[in-house]
């Protein structure tokens, strides 16, 4: 992964050196620790057929993660269409997650070119179950494999409460 990242930025560099007209993009995901979520551990090295996706719900709300998955890559909005939302796990296969629960699935690595979350939606009202009256929202996600993540990979989504709003964080293990 760390020749990887060397070879990107290197290239990146070059182009940038030689002043070649268009541009360049570097992204970097902050380490384990760093705030705002990211890449805790190198990502796996490529070589499985699947992707696990879980879920956690670290909050005393029931959560809609709003998981979308994409074969293809491009931009935010080609992922967050109703086609591409991903249901298929929680209370009755519906994609809803109970107070402090948890989830996951498996997809295959062809079916991944992006995986996504519009940040969750968080259950409102007196008892924290009101999908129709959320109590708040996270922070959108949006993960594109071979940049972000690889085939063999598990990301783990975590929603959390923060103060009085929410947030949301994912972490990769290879």
């Amino acid at each position: 992964m760390i020749a990887r990242r060397l070879v990107s930025s290197s290239l990146c560099m070059a182009g940038l050196i030689a002043m070649m007209p268009g541009s360049c993009m570097l992204t970097v995901s902050p380490g384990a620790g760093e705030s705002g979520g990211g890449a805790g551990s190198d990502p796996g090295n490529g070589t499985g057929t699947t992707i696990t996706v879980r879920i956690v719900n670290d909050t005393p709300n029931t959560l809609d993660p709003e998981i979308y998955v994409a074969a293809t890559s491009g931009q935010p909005a080609d992922l967050f269409v109703a086609g591409n939302k991903y249901t298929d796990f929680g209370v009755g296969r519906l994609g809803i997650l109970v107070a402090g629960g948890n989830a996951s699935f498996t997809v295959d690595c062809d079916a991944a070119a992006m995986i996504g979350t519009r940040g969750g939606s968080f259950g409102g009202g007196d008892d924290g179950n009101d999908l129709n009256n959320p109590a708040g929202t996270g922070l959108q996600r949006v993960l594109t494999r071979e940049l972000v993540f690889f085939c063999g990979d598990t990301i783990t989504f975590t929603y959390h409460r923060d103060g009085e709003g929410f947030t949301t964080t994912f972490d990769l293990d290879p």
